[in-house]
């Protein structure tokens, strides 16, 4: 919903689903809409929501699994630290990464997704027993929408490899087969670092 609410061309119909926070609100206003208002209070409610839920999913698999070791994972980086890279097309695209934001949006977005982290970082500090957290947002910041060739996120609007009614889906902001691999390996690393921790020898 964040998305569309910052892009006009993202309201428009599609295979993404939701609507814009406040339809009335314009695209090119959204950076200002969910720093103040009505939209900082509806970021607000959703970042509560999504804590408390997060740590009553990881208390109940701790209930009714509890010899399960539990990892939550983070997401990936979109937005880079250098908001500069984001005035240029990827190679082989012709559109921005992130399609029609407002560049002034981005670091807005970028701290939302940062607060998201650290939620979910925090619910898994506090869970009954403690869980396991893999920080990918720590360790992509090099692999951003933004970082060219070495993007491991899709643009919003390039086309994926996945098809529907011969028609390509694009990426939407989700790891294309780079940021798959890398954040493979991050699970993977801590996985093993997990059973390590508790194996009885």
């Amino acid at each position: 919903m964040k998305r569309t609410q910052c892009s006009d061309e993202l309201r428009q119909p599609s295979l993404l689903p939701g609507d814009p926070v406040d339809k009335d609100e314009p695209a090119a206003k959204c950076g200002e809409f969910f720093e103040t208002g009505d939209g900082k209070q509806w970021l607000d409610g959703q970042f509560e929501q999504v804590g408390g839920e997060l740590e009553e999913l990881l208390d109940r698999i701790g209930y009714f699994a509890p010899d399960a070791k539990r990892v939550l994972v983070g997401y990936p980086r979109l937005v880079p630290e250098d908001t500069t890279k984001c005035l240029t097309a990827a190679p082989g695209q012709t559109q921005l990464p992130f399609a029609d934001i407002p560049q002034d949006a981005l670091p807005v977005l970028d701290q939302i997704q940062k607060r998201l982290n650290d939620a979910m970082k925090k619910a898994a500090a506090d869970a009954e027993g403690g869980a396991d957290f893999v920080d990918l947002y720590a360790s992509t910041g090099a692999n951003t929408a933004f970082d060219g060739a070495d993007r491991g996120i899709g643009g919003l609007l390039e086309n994926s490899k996945l098809e529907l009614l011969n028609t390509k889906i694009p990426w939407y902001g989700h790891p294309n087969e780079k940021g798959r691999d890398i954040q493979a390996r991050q699970m993977a690393d801590k996985i093993e670092e997990v059973f390590r921790r508790h194996l009885i020898w």
